[in-house]
């Protein structure tokens, strides 16, 4: 971590640097005259993780050279730590409004100095990683096969235990007329998937849809790596045979999950998943055909559900550019 002090006093500036060097923070540079520092950062040759700058120094006070290192384009968000014997309280507030984040007092306490910039190296580190995972997103949404309709049978967000929806009917296919008899078909509904699908941004929306699955292989075990995504809301779980699961059970097992996440939804300013599900589809010993049991476990969802009529999916269509992200 590059560390920048500031201080008109060269001896506190030496012993300031030796205390960072022996805690193993070798990447600091000094000095004591603000008007020079101002003027490098203006042109741009200034580096910095942290900068700490004494409040009371001639020329310009820590506050007016905080206030320029804002001013730039490169440490308008750098943190900035204020050091001084001054303990006004007109002055730290000057310090603060001039865009300062934080504010030690001389003598140093060199724990609590120590503490400050260990928690400045977890703000950055997570700082990188945000830029890290925006760049990702960017690059994600700049791919054609990013947009997609609600009705798509999309994969949600590399969720451990959900498989694409493809393999999911390859998979009853493979089961042939000896192990196909028995088997479970259960659907569950997300029956606010529309309403994520018109108003969250499309990053924002797998995360939903990844969520709900998370709720549903918590709660249904036997799913994992035998739940799809099949579109317009829908997952579809395959059990193997001689699982006999209560929807009206695994209903309120739901619902107890989803309670706990309302809390969480609420200060996103979003409505948590909420699932509803259907009643289970036995394949039968002659005659049964994989996609039809997967098509009689999503009627049977929609028979404790409202439904997705066309008009409201039309509406969703048209709400796009009209999206928000999570929080947002």
């Amino acid at each position: 971590m590059r560390i920048v002090c500031v201080d008109d006093d060269p001896i506190f500036l030496s012993i300031l640097t030796e205390f960072l060097r022996a805690e193993g923070r070798t990447e600091v540079t000094t000095y004591g005259d603000p008007v020079k520092v101002a003027d490098l950062a203006v042109l741009g040759r200034i580096e910095a993780d942290v900068f700490l700058l004494d409040l009371e120094m001639p020329g310009m006070t820590g506050a007016e050279l905080c206030a320029a290192l804002r001013a730039t384009g490169a440490h308008g968000a750098t943190p900035i730590i204020m050091v001084s014997s001054v303990k006004e309280r007109g002055r730290v507030k000057e310090a603060l409004a001039a865009g300062a984040n934080d504010f030690l007092n001389k003598p140093l306490e060199t724990v609590e100095l120590g503490a400050r910039l260990s928690m400045v190296e977890r703000v950055l580190k997570e700082r990188r990683r945000s830029e890290r995972l925006e760049s990702e997103m960017r690059a994600i949404q700049a791919q054609p096969e990013f947009s997609f309709r609600f009705e798509d049978a999309v994969l949600p967000n590399a969720e451990d235990g959900v498989v694409d929806y493809l393999a999911l009917e390859n998979h009853l296919m493979s089961l042939g007329w000896s192990g196909l008899p028995g088997t479970v078909v259960l659907c569950f509904r997300l029956r606010n998937a529309l309403w994520a699908y018109a108003n969250l941004e499309r990053v924002d929306y797998f995360d939903f849809l990844s969520e709900a699955a998370s709720v549903i292989l918590e709660e249904c075990p036997g799913a994992h790596y035998r739940l799809a995504y099949a579109g317009s809301g829908d997952f579809v779980a395959v059990l193997d045979r001689g699982q006999r699961p209560d929807p009206v059970e695994l209903q309120m097992a739901l619902q107890a999950a989803q309670g706990q996440m309302w809390e969480a939804y609420r200060l996103l300013g979003i409505p948590a998943p909420d699932l509803v599900v259907g009643v289970p589809v036995h394949a039968p010993f002659v005659g049964g055909n994989p996609r039809r049991l997967i098509q009689q476990a999503r009627e049977r969802v929609a028979t404790t559900d409202t439904g997705l009529p066309e008009a409201e999916i039309r509406a969703a269509r048209q709400a796009a550019g009209r999206k928000v992200a999570f929080g947002g």
